[in-house]
């Protein structure tokens, strides 16, 4: 590969020195006051670094010779579902393939108790997206429109009339009772599939609300079972789905969002923390793009790409024992107000740079701090090893991310034992990318 530099004499109002970028802004206000001559110089340092850092990821692409519209039109066909202790990926070209702890063959159907390196999951087809229900179940839409389960059958996931007689499955097989999907999701006791007529089906064990029957159960009640898929009433031209631990979003074409299921920490938007057992509207979202959520947490990009959360999620005010921070959709806090992308600890910004937060024991920060490291979200924490991302996901202290160039990348436990837990973000894949010339 050919050395360059770039050496710009003047960008974006900056004067530039041979060795390092001055602190001196053109035609400078000298006579500001010492404390803001010094916040408009840090800033103005910032702008210069992003736009530098943008310029870059534009010369490596075209040095790789692909297009920037062709690589990403690639790479936004990944998709990434995790547990505490697994990973499923679905590759540019559609294969599926799986990283961690092997217990009830989640990853494979040999007797590994681990997969250590990002492995092709062997029986299933190519695939649109996956799901993880909980550490041991597998779920996976695949090209013709099939969802496939393997792994454990505690809930009843794999559909059927009851949970037997197959408690363990290595092979992953179509769920019965489900027409041609475009859209999946997960959860800890169930699972669900968007129809392609924009409808949306759930099966699994109906607690606290979560399958949209009606029926609202306590926390600590054990929910009916509902092992073969049930079309959820009163909900239709839905465009995406997703599932926290024991909650659903849905996001219809006309740019509402609607949810359902337990609400301890407003995950549900509603302003309240009382569950619902059928599809509400969360009524403060209008235009919305996207929808996400994992555990108690819950966001909605806007029109305008700005992204609002609730629940479990970043604020302003830290949570406490008396309940959660955010129960209506809140724009995101302090330094996290720019993402572009989001995930439960994790915030991808326009420059290609992440920032983390939370806690530190499982190495969620990927800063390679201690175990005692935290970071609060208005304050999260740049992850100075990366750069040039275009995608993040997170998934009970797993994170990843992936780069334009299609290097895929992970931190936080690594689940295996003798691996430990990475504190830093590893290399677990490279794309190749077909858009090459």
């Amino acid at each position: 590969m050919p050395q360059f530099a770039v050496v710009p004499k003047q960008i974006a109002g900056f004067s530039v020195c041979r060795t390092s970028l001055c602190l001196r802004p053109l035609n400078a206000r000298s006579m500001l006051p010492t404390r803001d001559r010094i916040s408009i110089q840090i800033t103005r340092t910032v702008a210069y670094h992003q736009t530098l850092m943008r310029h870059l990821f534009a010369v490596a692409l075209a040095l790789a010779g692909i297009t920037h519209a062709d690589a990403q039109t690639e790479l936004s066909r990944v998709r990434v579902a995790s547990s505490g202790t697994h990973t499923l990926v679905v590759a540019p070209d559609g294969t599926v393939l799986c990283q961690g702890r092997n217990q009830y063959s989640v990853c494979s159907a040999d007797s590994s108790k681990f997969t250590a390196k990002l492995s092709p999951v062997p029986g299933v087809p190519k695939a649109r997206a996956v799901a993880v229900a909980d550490p041991w179940t597998s779920l996976v839409l695949g090209e013709d429109g099939k969802v496939y389960a393997w792994g454990e059958n505690q809930y009843g996931l794999f559909g059927g009339t009851d949970r037997g007689p197959t408690y363990v499955r290595a092979v992953p097989t179509p769920i019965a009772g489900l027409g041609r999907s475009i859209d999946i999701a997960a959860m800890i006791l169930g699972g669900a599939a968007l129809a392609a007529d924009g409808t949306v089906w759930m099966w699994g064990e109906d607690a606290e609300g979560l399958l949209g029957t009606g029926t609202l159960t306590k926390s600590w009640q054990s929910g009916k079972p509902q092992f073969t898929p049930a079309r959820v009433a009163g909900l239709d031209d839905v465009r995406q789905i997703a599932s926290g631990s024991k909650h659903m979003l849905a996001l219809k074409s006309d740019g509402t969002v609607w949810a359902w299921g337990a609400n301890k920490y407003g995950q549900l938007g509603l302003g309240d923390r009382d569950g619902r057992a059928k599809p509400t509207r969360v009524s403060s979202l209008n235009g919305v793009t996207r929808i996400y959520a994992d555990a108690a947490m819950s966001a909605a990009r806007q029109a305008d790409g700005s992204w609002m959360v609730w629940g479990a999620a970043p604020s302003i005010k830290p949570p406490t024992d008396d309940g959660p921070p955010v129960l209506t959709p809140s724009a995101l806090p302090g330094l996290l107000l720019n993402a572009v992308d989001i995930a439960n600890g994790v915030a991808l910004f326009r420059d290609g740079t992440v920032r983390t937060w939370g806690g530190n024991s499982f190495g969620t920060l990927g800063t390679g701090g201690s175990v005692d490291a935290a970071a609060t979200a208005p304050r999260a924490v740049l992850v100075r090893s990366l750069s040039g991302i275009v995608q993040v996901w997170n998934g009970n202290n797993r994170s990843l991310a992936l780069k334009s160039d299609g290097t895929l990348l992970l931190w936080g436990p690594s689940g295996s034992a003798e691996a430990g837990v990475l504190r830093v973000p590893t290399v677990i894949a490279t794309f190749k990318l077909e858009a090459a010339r």
